[in-house]
């Protein structure tokens, strides 16, 4: 992540307001582009990996569309998924075969849609380089793995620039491949833990392959850092006993911190101690697993376990919004127990392949050549009333 020494540490790992407005912009002006570039060139919804009438369907539905479009994610992942790939696209060099695909897909354009496929390639790559150059979570916030997010982040954006104007091809494709999430939509009953899950399943980033954090606790901060840090877990919501022990402060400081914060007294009483809380439901899971995703891919970037830890209770904040399980409080219970042991791992669904949180304990295994993940199994759909099987 590039580091801008005129914000604050909090901030660095904060996604800013305007990032998130520009990624619904994106969302809303492509999703536009898509809609009426495939109701005249119906052969282009292969490219896009959408149909011309769900997507409208989608966007007609405002409910439905806000959940979508109005989160930090990018609802358009690139058509170029590897660092070669890119490579090829900027330099001009040989075409790998992705590049080939999709100068082979593509119809013979008018001047007009030309112009208005090259100026929608623009639009994507600014908010890409936005959340590329504003957030350690652009990985998964975009749709691609960290490597490439690292190459991205060393191109000159006037190098895209002149590569968008040389070469004419898509470079956004829609994210939500599962005919579940149509199904859903369609049916007005689409909700944030099936995106959620969508967007994990379509990623590269696996939580199963992604590095634990360090054992948490003593942690090697600057104080202007330990202080900012030792403020934004109270801004989230975490109880000041917690997080005065966390940083080695006085348990006053916290309960003063967190009420000038929140504008009332720290919730008092014992803190969480339940592993199987985090899977006693579906949604639960869903939500639970969707942190851990977040927490670790930041973990991955050499980012300290607090500093991810904030980054990622920032983007679940903004994602989940009022439909959060998962307080937290209990988060951060969960990202520091599976820093210390096993009784939660994290098996592939095997229908899906998704990573899920699965217990691991003496009191329930769920085992890993059996474990099928919410969606697969029914139960997210089933707290809704129906328990219908995805086939």
């Amino acid at each position: 992540m590039q580091s801008n020494p005129s914000r604050s540490i909090f901030e660095q790992f904060i996604l800013p307001s305007w990032v998130q407005d520009r990624a619904l912009s994106a969302n809303l002006r492509i999703s536009n582009y898509v809609v009426n570039a495939v109701a005249v060139r119906p052969e282009l919804e292969g490219v896009f990996r959408v149909t011309h009438d769900n997507l409208l369907a989608l966007r007609s539905d405002q409910t439905q569309a806000n959940k979508v479009f109005c989160t930090p994610f990018l609802a358009f992942a690139p058509t170029l998924s590897s660092v070669a790939d890119w490579r090829s696209f900027i330099e001009g060099s040989m075409p790998t075969i992705t590049m080939d695909r999709l100068q082979a897909a593509l119809p013979d354009l008018s001047v007009v849609e030309r112009l208005a496929l090259e100026h929608t390639n623009r639009s994507y790559i600014t908010a890409l380089y936005d959340m590329l150059n504003m957030s350690v979570l652009a990985a998964p916030l975009i749709g691609i793995s960290n490597e490439l997010a690292a190459y991205l982040r060393s191109v000159p954006q006037h190098e895209m620039d002149v590569a968008i104007s040389e070469r004419l091809v898509p470079l956004f494709q829609w994210r939500f491949t599962d005919e579940l999430f149509w199904l859903e939509t369609l049916a007005g009953r689409l909700t944030r833990e099936l995106i959620a899950h969508s967007l994990m399943e379509t990623a590269p980033l696996r939580t199963d392959r992604l590095p634990h954090s360090e054992v948490w606790g003593k942690f090697r901060l600057e104080n202007f850092v330990r202080d900012a840090l030792f403020e934004a877990f109270l801004n989230f919501g975490c109880r000041a006993k917690s997080v005065s022990s966390l940083f080695n402060t006085s348990l006053e400081a916290a309960r003063d911190a967190y009420k000038r914060i929140h504008g009332r007294s720290s919730p008092s009483g014992q803190p969480p101690s339940s592993l199987t809380w985090f899977i006693d439901n579906a949604q639960r899971r869903v939500q639970s697993t969707f942190q851990m995703w977040l927490f670790r891919a930041a973990v991955a970037c050499e980012v300290s376990t607090p500093e991810s830890f904030v980054a990622a209770m920032d983007v679940n904040k903004a994602f989940f919004a009022e439909d959060c399980k998962v307080p937290p409080e209990r988060s951060m219970h969960l990202a520091r127990s599976m820093a210390m042991n096993e009784e939660l791992a994290v098996w592939p669904c095997r229908k899906c392949g998704t990573p899920y949180l699965a217990s691991n304990s003496s009191e329930k295994i769920e085992l890993m050549h059996s474990f099928t993940c919410p969606c697969c199994n029914g139960s997210l759909m089933a707290t809704r009333g129906g328990n219908r099987r995805r086939k």
